[in-house]
């Protein structure tokens, strides 16, 4: 614990001196920066799909509540999607993002 603490000082010491201009900036190579955009892309895709599973399995009682009184007085339903519509639709979009030879894709 006691060195986990040291790295990060460490790395907040490196990191203030490049923002003040008083050290020199570590630079990364493209390889590195494109792994690192990737996992931010991952990581936010993975995020969002996340939030609607969880909708999808544990709905939100207000929506319900409403679906289940227009039902009641034969009333049409306003025209959102459902919670697997919109799960469904990230999924889409994540695997055109990510490309088809990806998990995200097939």
């Amino acid at each position: 614990m006691v060195r986990d603490a040291g790295t990060v000082v460490n790395r907040v010491v490196q990191l203030t001196g490049e923002k003040l201009g008083t050290s020199e900036k570590t630079e990364l190579d493209a390889h590195f920066e494109n792994l690192a955009e990737r996992s931010d892309i991952t990581k936010t895709w993975t995020e969002k799909i996340l939030k609607n599973t969880e909708s999808v399995l544990t709905p939100h009682p207000g929506n319900r509540v409403e679906d289940y009184l227009l039902e009641k007085i034969e009333k049409k339903r306003p025209n959102r999607l459902s919670n697997l519509e919109y799960l469904g639709q990230d999924m889409i979009d994540a695997g055109n993002e990510f490309g088809p030879g990806t998990p995200y894709g097939n």
